[in-house]
């Protein structure tokens, strides 16, 4: 990260105060209602030990490097040779069969006696052992569930929904119809002159009684309203061309314009019905406002007892019970936890890696503080560890069985699978003949790409690893699939990819998609590149930091 600010800063690269402040304010963890709240930003901050100067340093800085970073891997560009050689690959197709000899057939042939399994169990026994785990005691702080013991304010409610008057207007809207005459952008004086004088002609009908649907359905140019007479429906400002907009919030219902103007041509506008501004009022909206005063006020409250929660847990790092008094929280226990997780707060990946942290198992410490949703936080010690053991055999006799025999019969098929690979490829043999042989059914599949859904994807991949047959002679190839089937392939034909046959619109994401690698490849390039001349000295760090 260093060395990329440093190449950014000496290419005259940059990040403004205004920048910043602009992604600030687009984050949501930062936002309440959907405004950005300064004061949740310092809060959430606070959460995770930081100011606000410190995080508009960092998010700075990753500015910086983005801004670099793009600027190498957005710029690169492959070469339309680059680009027909590699989906000559990535379009190529195959035509293969393939037999699948099933893993229940040779499990069926194999057998594991007592000691076998015993020897398996001594030979395997970290296969077989209950995994570490811890049970927690805990205390849960979350805003959600806090009780605020206060009425709300009114005058605090009032000036909320005063402040928030925007989101509870229906502002002015209107109903018009229009009768259409297009002109092109770039028309001609004699094209604009022409398009006026048949939109005022129209005008003249109008004046004279003609209705105004039935002239739109006959002259209207508009496709998209000229079925229905000219009918626009209800709209705001800002939906329509200036123009045009002008106009329709100048009229009164019932009125109808001359030849308007617009970047479309000559518009008949007129005006059907209004619908006034209207303002949802206060009562309305109160609860929806009551809860925000409510949310705010506990996550004050919130912040106030998290402060104090990890303050108490810190000086009395031995037990939770005095901070649970001081607070008025229940001490909560876990089921078991294991450091793959558990139930309850044992699913949150913060609480399982600090749960089995040295300061935390080792020493016997409270955790700190542990953000695990949105203002809620849990405080953790451990309250019983147990020590990965060893299971008695007669415990996980089956399973060790089950696994004996899933390896013998892998072996088997191995054996008995290479044995006939070894036929085809010898020509003594065919995969309908092995078949026939096994009473089972051999596959055999059209040209297929490499991300086709049938058959299963491990036997496409293992047959786009195989040469090319040559001279129609197929191509055979054996493997153990992961349910322990034994496949046999036989590759019969491969058809390399045409880029020219490609739709246009595809043939320009491949090469957005081949740009996108070599611009991957050109930062990688750049940054060893920055590395490889760079000094780097890494002080070290004595041994209890």
């Amino acid at each position: 990260e260093e060395l990329i600010l440093q190449a950014a800063d000496a290419d005259g690269f940059a990040t403004s105060d205004q920048l910043v402040a602009a992604q600030i304010s687009a984050i949501d963890a930062f936002r309440e209602n959907g405004v950005f709240s300064k004061a949740r930003y310092e809060r959430v901050l606070n959460l995770q030990g930081m100011g606000p100067r410190e995080f508009e340093w960092r998010l700075a800085r990753e500015l910086m490097t983005n801004q670099y970073k793009a600027g190498l891997s957005q710029t690169a560009a492959a070469t339309r040779e680059e680009l027909v050689q590699a989906y000559r690959l990535e379009g190529q197709q195959r035509r293969f069969g393939y037999l699948l000899l099933p893993q229940a057939g040779f499990a069926a042939e194999v057998s594991a006696s007592d000691e076998e399994l015993q020897e398996y169990y001594d030979n395997h026994g970290a296969d077989f052992m209950t995994p570490e785990r811890v049970r927690l005691q805990y205390l849960e702080l979350e805003a959600a569930q806090l009780e605020t013991g206060t009425e709300v304010d009114e005058v605090a409610l009032q000036a909320l929904y005063d402040e928030q008057s925007e989101k509870y207007v229906t502002p002015e809207e209107r109903h018009a119809r229009h009768i259409l005459i297009q002109l092109q952008p770039d028309a001609d004086t004699a094209a604009t002159e022409d398009a006026l004088a048949r939109a005022e002609a129209i005008v003249t009908r109008l004046d004279a009684g003609e209705a105004f649907d039935a002239l739109a359905q006959e002259l209207s140019e508009d496709p998209g309203s000229a079925a229905s007479g000219g009918d626009l429906g209800f709209f705001g400002r800002g939906m329509m061309t200036p123009e045009f907009e002008a106009v329709v919030f100048d009229l009164k219902q019932g009125e109808r314009s001359g030849p308007v103007k617009s970047a479309f041509g000559y518009h008949i506008i007129e005006l059907l019905e209004i619908r006034e501004e209207t303002a949802t009022p206060l009562a309305e909206v109160r609860d929806t406002l009551v809860d925000q005063l409510l949310s705010e006020t506990r996550s004050e409250i919130f912040y106030e007892k998290h402060e104090l929660l990890s303050s108490l847990t810190f000086e009395q790092p031995d037990s939770l019970q005095g901070a649970a008094d001081e607070l008025e929280l229940l001490v909560g226990e876990t089921e078991w936890i294991t450091r793959t997780g558990g139930t309850g707060i044992g699913e949150h990946a913060a609480v399982t890696e600090v749960a089995f942290s040295e300061d935390v198992l080792a020493n016997g410490n409270n955790s700190p503080a542990l953000e695990i949703g949105t203002d809620h936080v849990v405080v953790i010690r451990i309250l019983e560890h147990q020590q990965a053991t060893r299971q008695p055999f007669d415990s996980v006799r089956d399973a060790v069985r089950e696994q004996v025999l899933a390896d013998k019969a892998r072996a088997l098929a191995d054996e008995q699978g290479g044995q006939l690979l070894a036929s085809l490829q010898a020509g003594s043999t065919t995969l309908d003949t092995i078949a026939g042989e096994r009473e089972l059914e051999a596959q055999q599949t059209d040209l297929v790409a490499r991300n086709v859904q049938q058959p299963a994807a491990e036997l496409v991949k293992r047959a786009f690893t195989l040469p090319a047959p040559e001279a129609e002679q197929q191509v055979y190839d054996g493997f153990i699939t992961a349910q322990g089937d034994y496949a046999l392939l036989a590759l019969d034909e491969v058809q390399d990819g045409d880029f020219e046959a490609l739709p246009e619109v595809a043939r320009t994401q491949a090469w957005n998609g081949l740009n996108r690698v070599h611009g991957a490849a050109e930062l990688a390039a750049a940054l060893g590149a920055l590395e490889a001349r760079a000094t780097i000295r890494i002080p070290e760090q004595s041994e209890d930091r």
